[in-house]
């Protein structure tokens, strides 16, 4: 295993156990306690991990929640933004679609498009489509973050440089207009970023929860963003702030059920001058 694979897997171990020691995690990944310490300053420096004394603790930071509990967070939010998100689709084109609650309601709705070429590091999504008619899916592999249930590490990031997409709906734990997007994971942030790199057009959906927080990554600045979708419970003045950055700031109707007759998402787009 690679010292990034078994970093990135040792965050995870961390997380679920709270706290661990250096002897535990040498037997657990079969390797020598200098090596583990290592690990442990490099993934301590990057804010991931506290060492103490003979092991390691989560650090003093929420957590990245586990996919049922983050499935269960603003479903209506999410499933709305998802909806507007497909108006970006176009057939033919080559999409990509990151990990996340949201990013997963998008996959949901794609049976709907036909001749897409689908690339995804997210095993939720590799799950939804994968029986999908007219869609070619590509899932692009390597070490499963159980956090996000997505693929990080080298093996994601080689596979993900392969491919140039036309399109990309990409998840994020947090933005601000200050510190742009930031993540919990630190492997996460680094696929994330590498996906906004290798892409024509970022799309961002995050529902109005998300905005002005900070988590303890950065990923990329605001104005690496093409779009975001979110939600109409988004404040006025910070709608106008985020406009001034990014090219089109769309709100979705979330006030009202989707299965209301009357339901319809507002499309508000603004172009930045």
């Amino acid at each position: 295993m690679l010292s990034y694979e078994r970093q990135s897997r040792m965050v995870d171990f961390v997380q679920q156990r709270m706290s661990v020691s250096v002897n535990e995690l040498s037997q657990f990944f079969q390797v020598s306690t200098m090596t583990i310490r290592r690990d442990l300053e490099i993934l301590e420096s990057k804010g991931l991990v506290t060492r103490i004394h003979g092991g390691v603790t989560s650090p003093n930071r929420p957590a990245a929640s586990r996919e049922k509990e983050r499935e269960a967070v603003n479903i209506s939010q999410k499933a709305a933004i998802a909806e507007t998100g497909l108006h970006f689709i176009e057939d033919g084109q080559t999409i990509f679609i990151d990990a996340g609650t949201t990013t997963a309601e998008v996959a949901k709705l794609l049976v709907q498009k036909h001749g897409l070429t689908v690339v995804t590091n997210s095993v939720k999504v590799l799950s939804i489509l994968a029986d999908a008619p007219g869609i070619n899916l590509i899932g692009v592999g390597g070490v499963v973050y159980g956090g996000a249930w997505s693929f990080v590490g080298s093996l994601a990031e080689a596979a993900i440089r392969r491919f140039h997409s036309d399109l990309t709906f990409l998840g994020i734990t947090s933005l601000s207009l200050d510190n742009g997007l930031t993540e919990i994971n630190y492997f996460e942030a680094d696929i994330k970023a590498l996906i906004i790199k290798q892409s024509q057009r970022v799309v961002l959906l995050a529902d109005s929860g998300k905005f002005e927080k900070v988590s303890s990554i950065s990923v990329a600045p605001l104005s690496e963003v093409d779009a975001i979708i979110t939600d109409d419970r988004l404040a006025p003045a910070l709608v106008e702030a985020y406009r001034k950055i990014v090219p089109d700031v769309i709100l979705t109707e979330t006030t009202k059920p989707l299965t209301d007759p009357g339901h319809v998402f507002t499309l508000e787009v603004q172009t930045s001058l």
